[in-house]
């Protein structure tokens, strides 16, 4: 073997280094036309030089481009010169350099094809169950209002010492007259449970007025929906175009898509999604009739109540993946073309429940997983920390890097006399979608109070942090697991719905207080700079184990936290307990381990559950339960067991950071989330090359470690790193 001095290989990779180096800067400088923010447009002109007068203004304000359609007109998508106009704009777009995404609907959420489907098939319409229950004491003679729709069950169930006695249950459909129930209620107290199937209309969003309309809405639990869908649209744009839709657009983009199955306001009863092939799955899969179980999935809180409702959401999770998500992916990876998009209400744990049974497994089918954001306030904003760092987390265990973010600051005008919030405030809240995860922005953001001038600046701030942020991986120790298994066990069909614009009112007790505690678990994280992945159950199971690590791509943790973890499959508890002998470390806060995906609870998982957290075991030290969150312990508990590879301080500064590894370099986002200016000072465990970003201004220049930072308000900085 031929000798090379070490001196040569070192003087090569410092050369590569520097290469590699200036040509980031460069980029970050001048960053590309896709790293830009989008502004979305849904009414084209036709002529050219109107066409060319809106890539010019869009241009000289710093867009990369824009999500479009075909204008919404009554020949939505039938219109073949409203196609074609669609097309000559998005040529001219992309002959620009610009960035087009194809928008799939008239007006939201997607899945309606302009209201052609249930034109064509009334009876595809979004269903639900419809659960109440009113306790009544006899003897005495009551007449009770039914709930709307199909009369599904009508039971009275005894009370005893404050148990329902589900053996015990009366029919009393047959006193039903005129609408309501006329029932000599005998001594004792009584619950009177009905159960109705209904469209999912008033009271829903399909029910809300949306651009002049109120569009009712198909289930997306069906698989002909979601084929009809894709006929009606992407297809009908490849045909019309007469090539793959990668030839013009970068990737679709649909919008809010969903079961339904969440009321914004309060309806008195609760409700579950449903279809006629929910009941048919629920036969095949796991033998049980729906009809015939009602009454426990609502009243059951013991051991058949969470099995039956595991097994219910369980099913509504596969449905909607596979019929909606992962068809219209398959159908965009013939087109050359990715699959984008965002859900709804992204940002609460119970109501991913119902609208979506588990979105983790959604967003698992879109090539670029997306949220949205209903506001340019930063106060309001906190939630979508989480949201974006649930689609970010799944985008990187897909093996991607991309995250989109609808901002559409349609709350803000009560607030901001009429106007949107301010663009110093707008630059706030894209941070914290930054922070998050996201690097793509379709927005319906107008920045109305900037100039020209301020309307570029702001967008290529945008468009250098995106992208320094759009390769690369999270450089986390810490992953926290996502539990939405043990949700839907507590998910009891009552009366929920919208509290503000994102997050959930009512619902039962058992499922508000367990996502309480993943809430305060993630907020901890990111008040006290600890960065992390959400993981879902799919990815634990696949997880490898190296060096006390669990591994997944090119992403790694040292710690492994269960918020209220309570129910998880016997397979995935022993790839943690095998994690834990290897050296790695778990932190279970709220509940433990006692449920399996069959058995509730489950033997081998409480077997399993107790050797983790039994001070007793020889690998106790590695285990930490804390049985409910506190601040301080669980703090105490993380660095106890991790090393900081860089500290902030002061530690209460109103700083957050994202923390990223590319291209052999360390990449630091940190940014002031407060109004106010902050100093704050930053010291990194290791590393001896150091640079400081600026995405106001396009500077790098070097800097020394330790570094006193001043950041003014809602500003933000990047720290790149090269050992």
């Amino acid at each position: 073997m031929r000798y090379i001095p070490f001196s040569l290989i070192l003087s090569s990779v410092l050369a590569s280094c520097s290469v590699q180096h200036t040509r980031l800067a460069d980029e970050f400088r001048n960053p590309a036309m896709a790293s830009r923010p989008n502004l979305n447009i849904h009414g084209l002109p036709s002529g050219t030089g109107e066409q060319e007068a809106i890539l010019a203004e869009y241009l000289a304000n710093g867009y990369g481009g824009m999500a479009t359609n075909a204008n919404w007109t009554d020949g939505y998508l039938k219109d073949e010169t409203e196609m074609k106009s669609l097309f000559d704009f998005a040529a001219r777009a992309r002959r620009k350099g610009m960035n087009v995404w194809l928008y799939d609907e008239n007006w939201y959420p997607s899945g309606m094809a302009g209201g052609y489907i249930l034109e064509e098939h009334p009876e595809w319409e979004a269903e639900g169950l419809f659960f109440r229950d009113s306790v009544i004491t006899g003897p005495r003679r009551v007449e009770l209002s039914l709930l709307p729709g199909k009369l599904m069950m009508l039971k009275g169930i005894p009370i005893v010492d404050g148990v329902s006695h589900l053996d015990r249950a009366v029919a009393i459909s047959g006193l039903v007259e005129n609408g309501a129930l006329h029932w000599e209620v005998p001594p004792g107290t009584w619950n009177v449970v009905q159960v109705a199937t209904n469209v999912l209309r008033e009271g829903f969003q399909a029910g809300t007025d949306r651009g002049g309309k109120v569009r009712y809405y198909p289930s997306l639990l069906m698989p002909e929906v979601g084929e009809r869908f894709i006929e009606l649209t992407h297809k009908r744009y490849a045909e019309v175009l007469g090539k793959e839709l990668g030839h013009l657009f970068y990737a679709t983009f649909t919008d809010e898509p969903s079961s339904m199955a969440h009321s914004f306001e309060n309806l008195g009863y609760g409700v579950y999604p449903w279809k006629q092939n929910v009941s048919d799955t629920l036969l095949a899969r796991f033998h049980w009739n729906l009809n015939e179980k009602l009454t426990d999935i609502l009243l059951d809180s013991g051991s058949e109540g969470q099995r039956l409702r595991y097994q219910y959401f369980s099913v509504i999770r596969d449905l909607m993946r596979d019929n909606y998500f992962k068809a219209i992916k398959t159908y965009c990876a013939t087109q050359g073309i990715k699959s984008s998009g965002h859900l709804l209400l992204e940002e609460s744990l119970p109501i991913q429940v119902l609208l979506y049974g588990d979105i983790m497994a959604c967003f698992r089918e879109m090539d670029i997983p997306g949220i949205d954001v209903l506001t340019a306030m930063p106060e309001f904003t906190r939630r979508y920390l989480y949201s974006a760092r649930l689609a970010a987390s799944v985008a990187e265990l897909n093996g991607g890097t991309e995250v989109m973010s609808e901002i559409c600051p349609v709350a803000d005008p009560p607030y901001r006399n009429g106007k949107e919030a301010s663009t110093i405030e707008a630059k706030g809240t894209v941070n914290r979608q930054l922070i998050g995860g996201v690097t793509r922005f379709n927005n319906y953001l107008r920045l109305e109070h900037a100039s020209q001038e301020e309307k570029y600046a702001f967008n290529t701030y945008v468009a250098r942090l995106s992208t320094m942020l759009n390769r690369g991986h999270r450089a986390a120790k810490v992953a926290v697991l996502y539990p939405i298994e043990t949700l839907w066990t507590k998910s009891r069909p009552v009366p929920a719905w919208n509290k503000g614009w994102d997050d959930m009112a009512g619902g039962s007790r058992e499922v508000v207080e367990a996502a309480a505690v993943f809430d305060r678990v993630s907020e901890h994280l990111y008040d006290h700079h600890w960065e992390f992945s959400y993981l879902d159950m799919k990815g634990l199971v696949s997880a490898t184990i190296r060096d006390g690590k669990l591994h997944q791509g090119d992403l790694s943790w040292e710690v492994l936290i269960l918020p209220q973890v309570e129910t998880i499959s016997v397979e995935a508890l022993r790839v943690i307990s095998t994690f834990v002998q290897a050296g790695g470390k778990v932190i279970a806060v709220g509940g433990l381990p006692k449920n399996s995906d069959v058995d509730f609870p489950s033997d081998q998982v409480l077997q399993l559950s107790s050797s983790l957290f039994s001070a007793q075991e020889p690998h106790a030290e590695k285990s930490t339960y804390l049985p409910a969150y506190d601040r301080q312990l669980f703090e105490e508990a993380l660095s106890a067991v991790l090393t900081r590879d860089y500290t902030i301080e002061p530690r209460n500064a109103p700083v957050l950071a994202s923390y990223k590894r590319r291209d052999g370099s360390d990449i630091l986002l940190l940014a002031n989330d407060s109004d106010k200016p902050q100093e704050c000072a930053v010291t990194f465990a290791s590393g001896r090359n150091f640079s400081l970003w600026d995405p106001n201004s396009g500077e790098v220049r070097k800097i020394t470690n330790p570094m006193t930072l001043t950041l003014a308000a809602y500003d933000a900085v990047v720290i790149r790193k090269v050992d």
